[in-house]
């Protein structure tokens, strides 16, 4: 982190976007914090001098370009990127829209693409550069009523590792970040949609993993050659679980819902 100069943050309106902007300001990197929620970057931005706001729509690809030429034109080369923006509406296949589906795909998978594509070209030219996208244990583990997010996650989850693959020979360093369900303001979704009980039953009592600590294990395993990051051993364990015992993991989930 010592020759970083400008990190651009999604997502960065609250959540672990904003604690990865608030920590990166603080050691002297200038953020660019993007965002829907103008209210929370304008807030975002009263806490440093380092921080500089663009409020930006991931899911449209002209509007992501246009706010990356910004923050290259008005703050310089970007020497990481940290996709954190999502959204996690919850329901059963059969009440949920076609539309709020493929809206929720633009937003958490396409958004990832549009920042990649508009990104990665200037990193692979100076053939340097930190990408982190978060995807989620959720496009690995599957639980009932979380379709749409899962479906979105898991193309985050495979369109990241792959990258990583193919710009391993590079200076170029990708990260995917998988977390199990944490504290952050997309646990509102429980209360405001049909979510599942496992994970009611988590935030009622009071399981959900502190964001400061998946914070600290992404810049922790950024220093190594991790692939993808499981910041928290709840994620690790259930990962494991739905890969090797995969009949196993549906009776976990009903046990615990």
């Amino acid at each position: 982190m010592n020759d970083m100069k400008v990190a651009l943050v999604t997502g960065a309106a609250s959540g672990m976007g904003r604690i990865s902007s608030k920590r990166l300001a603080a050691d002297g990197v200038h953020v660019a914090a993007v965002d829907i929620n103008e209210e929370g970057l304008n807030s975002l931005k009263q806490e440093s001098n380092n921080i500089s706001i663009f409020p930006c729509d991931l899911s449209d690809s002209n509007a992501v370009k246009t706010m990356v030429q910004r923050v290259q034109s008005e703050l310089g080369s970007i020497d990481r990127v940290t996709n954190a923006g999502a959204i996690m509406p919850l329901g059963r296949v059969a009440d949920l829209s076609a539309e709020s589906i493929n809206q929720l795909m633009r937003i958490n998978y396409e958004g990832t693409v549009n920042i990649v594509a508009n990104v990665l070209p200037q990193m692979m030219e100076r053939d340097s550069g930190q990408i982190i996208l978060f995807g989620s244990i959720a496009g690995t583990c599957p639980v009932e009523h979380m379709s749409a997010y899962s479906a979105s996650k898991a193309a985050v989850n495979m369109y990241g590792e792959i990258l990583a693959k193919e710009l391993e020979e590079t200076n170029i360093r990708v990260m995917l970040v998988c977390p199990a369900i944490t504290d952050t303001p997309l646990m509102r979704f429980v209360d405001e949609t049909d979510a599942p009980q496992s994970i009611k039953k988590s935030v009622m009592g009071g399981k959900l993993n502190n964001p400061e600590d998946v914070v600290s294990a992404i810049e922790r395993d950024i220093l190594t050659d991790k692939v993808i990051c499981y910041p928290t051993p709840d994620a690790l364990y259930a990962t494991r679980i739905r890969r090797f015992f995969p009949n196993y993991w549906w009776k976990l989930v009903q046990k615990n819902s």
